[in-house]
């Protein structure tokens, strides 16, 4: 049964596009999903669930450091089945335009590091290594799948289906290669927001701090206007960074008109930023929800 579903599931995949009809029009029409009721909810939780991920495991914290780290690590755990080299990891971060050859080198190495691969013991023809996707590191995944569906569910209850669903290796492999292929295609829209994505996304830790500011409040509008408390030495403890480095986070937001000092102790949201933010996860979670659809569509 195992071995049907996984020869189905791989045949399905490579159809991907054609499933897109079968998702509804609204997310179809990309950056969009923040039209649905439930958005606001799902947005903070996804952030506010993504937080506590890093604080419970150090090793996904590392991941979760900056957007090439993330890129990398979600590349390599969609190489689950054949194994992964730097070759194959190259070529797929390329389409993300995020690393050069040296980083996705740098970020394999950091994921043996982490002891999320290992070198499997045999070598290509060409004799380049391979490294074996471990257990650890698949079980990790799976927790931050879980996290993004979680959080989906509360636009579509439909998307609660695959929760029960993620302990499958042939529907894990089928969400991986999806995401992969949704992201990657929508890699220049998400950069409409160049000062979001290099101020927050691409700086170690910023993706956190923008975490951290997005769910404190429970407001019902996204990102929340009321000031958030922010101790940048507490933050740089939280987060394993220096607080020169938080400090200098910060201020590139302040310089960049996306955050302002409301006080000595507590910062807020410029109108741009909320603006801005709103259009920015609506874009993301626009990606993961059709990345949702597709796979639901292999299940029906």
């Amino acid at each position: 049964m195992q071995e049907s579903l996984t020869f189905e599931v791989s045949d399905t995949i490579a159809k991907a596009s054609s499933s897109r009809a079968a998702a509804p029009a609204l997310v179809l029409r990309r950056h969009e999903v923040h039209k649905f009721d439930g958005f606001v909810d799902a947005a903070r939780r996804w952030a506010a669930t993504m937080l506590v991920m890093s604080d419970q495991d150090r090793a996904v914290d590392g991941i979760f450091k900056d957007a090439g780290r993330f890129v990398a690590a979600m590349c390599a755990v969609s190489m689950r089945e054949e194994g992964v080299t730097l070759v194959k990891l190259k070529a797929l971060c390329a389409r993300f335009g995020l690393l050069s050859a040296g980083r996705a080198r740098a970020v394999l190495l950091f994921l043996r590091y982490l002891g999320y691969v290992d070198v499997w013991g045999q070598k290509s023809a060409n004799g380049t290594t391979i490294y074996k996707v471990n257990p650890t590191f698949i079980a990790a995944w799976r927790l931050q799948l879980k996290a993004i569906f979680t959080s989906l569910e509360l636009l579509d209850l439909r998307i609660g289906k695959l929760l029960d669903h993620l302990e499958d290796d042939a529907i894990f492999d089928a969400i991986c290669a999806s995401q992969i292929d949704e992201l990657a295609d929508d890699v220049e829209a998400l950069n409409r927001f160049p000062e979001i994505t290099q101020i927050f996304v691409n700086r170690s830790a910023g993706s956190q701090v923008l975490w951290y500011l997005l769910s404190f409040h429970r407001d019902e509008v996204f990102p929340s206007p009321k000031p958030v408390p922010l101790n940048p030495s507490i933050l740089a403890e939280r987060f394993n960074v220096s607080t020169v480095h938080i400090r200098r986070i910060l201020n590139a937001a302040v310089n960049a008109n996306l955050l302002r000092w409301a006080d000595e102790g507590h910062v807020v949201f410029t109108p741009k930023a909320l603006a801005n933010l709103y259009d920015f996860y609506g874009a993301q979670m626009s990606c993961l929800l059709r990345t949702a659809y597709h796979v639901l569509n292999l299940l029906d």
